[in-house]
């Protein structure tokens, strides 16, 4: 609205300087006649005041007989121009800026999507590509949004900005926009499975190293999604069937979790943390560095290679190089947990 506002400011000045300049003339002509003997209305004046500000020169269409008239005339016409010329500068400045900072903003955002590396994308930002986006921003997952409706990405990006790429995603050139052969993740929230399928192919193909998560409505398309390259395929209906569950048999764990994930104070989270081979964490013990140095809960450990995971593992467990921890704790937290699991002792 702000920037509208210049715009408004400007029609009204126009409009507001050329009714009061007509009744100037309006005033001045009380008492005369025109040549075929009708009075002079404000009408007659507010068209006189019309064309001499927008300079079209029609004739003198009130009588400009005295010397006050002529002065009045000049002055109609002086302050008339200046308003046209401020209004216009005005009006243009309202379409070029607004242009030029739409493509300075999209050159920033083309920037710092180049610059982006083992993030993930987002692909669709429709009924479930909204909520992935605001889990990312909520645990400060670098990512880019991918969509064809620039109208539902912007009104997203509006509550808390984010780094987006308008086009169809199942392009390799929207693709390579957004980052796809450095990324770590894809996301394929497109509403049509097939349009999932092919877009899990594509990225594969790209990138054959990236982690490919898709949904899929139809569980029969499920196998077909996972042979085309995906890591993993989510089912809507699943996910709701369980929570239906979920709800009845588990009430009390929904409502932890259900507020967990929209506490707005602290942003808690469960989330795993991979010890590097060369971080100062491989080789510790639980108990030395993360139970006495950090702010997060162990609730899991999977040794190198493991299906299984030890469960509330003790406090002498021994962290081995390449071993996953599952942990929960503040966004924070875990992000400096994660950093020292891949920092090296040669600082």
């Amino acid at each position: 609205m702000a920037r509208y506002r210049r715009l408004i400011i400007a029609f009204m000045l126009i409009a507001g300087v050329n009714l009061a300049l007509a009744g100037g003339y309006w005033m001045i002509n009380q008492g005369r006649i025109n040549p075929d003997g009708s009075e002079i209305g404000y009408l007659q004046c507010l068209y006189m005041t019309v064309v001499s500000t927008f300079t079209v020169g029609y004739g003198e269409l009130v009588p400009v007989t005295t010397a006050a008239d002529r002065i009045y005339t000049m002055f109609v016409i002086v302050l008339g121009l200046g308003t046209m010329g401020y209004a216009l500068s005005q009006m243009t400045a309202f379409v070029v800026e607004g242009d030029l900072k739409e493509i300075i903003e999209r050159r920033k955002m083309e920037k710092s999507i180049a610059a982006l590396r083992d993030h993930c994308l987002v692909c669709g930002a429709g009924d479930v590509g909204r909520y992935v986006i605001e889990e990312l921003l909520a645990t400060k997952r670098p990512f880019v949004a991918v969509d064809t409706d620039e109208a539902q990405v912007k009104k997203l990006a509006a509550k808390q900005p984010f780094p987006y790429v308008v086009g169809d995603a199942t392009d390799e050139a929207v693709l390579a926009q957004a980052g796809i052969a450095v990324a770590a993740g894809v996301m394929c929230a497109l509403p049509n499975d097939r349009d999932n399928l092919v877009l899990a192919m594509t990225c594969r193909q790209i990138n054959s190293k990236v982690r490919i998560v898709a949904q899929a409505h139809d569980i029969k398309l499920s196998h077909r999604i996972k042979s085309a390259g995906a890591d993993a395929v989510v089912s809507p209906q699943f996910i709701g069937g369980m929570r239906l569950v979920s709800e009845m048999v588990r009430p009390t764990v929904v409502s932890f979790l259900d507020l967990m994930l929209r506490d707005m104070d602290k942003a808690m989270r469960v989330e795993e943390v991979e010890v590097q081979p060369e971080s100062t964490l491989a080789g510790t013990r639980l108990v030395d560095r993360i139970i006495a140095n950090s702010d997060v809960l162990v609730m899991a450990l999977r040794e190198p290679g493991a299906d299984k995971f030890l469960y509330v593992p003790p406090s002498n467990a021994l962290l081995r190089p390449g071993c996953t921890l599952v942990v929960l704790g503040e966004t924070d937290a875990v992000a400096r947990l994660r950093e020292a699991g891949i920092a090296t002792g040669h600082a």
